[in-house]
């Protein structure tokens, strides 16, 4: 695959710039900094235009809204939609799981952890169960997901490590 050129380059950033600009209240370009930042969860995610072997404009199949597809020259893709910046997640620590889909994103996460969290902070006298341990590996693969596409995870991976220990407490 040979690299984009200059002016498909400045071509891939007004294209993603644009598509930003139309959303500010999923996504925000930090155009010197080259940066993406999903608005519902504060993520960034560095942007090394350099790699960026593609951009391009889909459709969802299921919502019919369109999206912008970044690949990167190593294959690895993002979407930039409606609901923020998504991605794979990686099942390689979990195992496949059961309907698990094909993108996430960290709203995804986010109401994963919330119903593990709130099972076990509000109903401590509640064994957990497998739909508990399911939800944990869930939010395991989106984590390493969000890891493999150049996010920073540490704070989402203490989160789970306190939900896993608070889990393993109370089998």
């Amino acid at each position: 695959m040979s690299a984009a050129g200059p002016a498909d380059r400045a071509t891939q950033r007004a294209l993603v710039e644009r598509f930003a600009r139309e959303r500010p209240a999923s996504l925000l370009l930090d155009a010197p900094g080259s940066a993406l930042l999903d608005v519902a969860s504060g993520k960034a995610l560095p942007l090394d235009w350099a790699r960026i072997a593609a951009v391009e404009e889909r459709l969802d199949r299921r919502t019919r809204r369109p999206y912008l597809a970044l690949r990167r020259d190593d294959g690895t893709e993002v979407a930039l939609a409606d609901a923020g910046i998504a991605f794979a997640p990686v099942v390689a620590a979990t195992g496949p799981l059961p309907g698990l889909p094909d993108v996430v994103t960290f709203g995804d996460l986010s109401a994963a952890e919330g119903r593990v969290a709130h099972a076990l902070d509000h109903h401590p006298d509640e064994p957990p169960d497998r739909g508990h341990v399911a939800l944990l590996l869930f939010c395991l693969a989106v984590v390493d997901g969000a890891r493999a596409v150049g996010f920073d995870v540490s704070a989402e991976e203490r989160r789970l490590e306190r939900l896993l220990a608070l889990l393993e407490a109370r089998r």
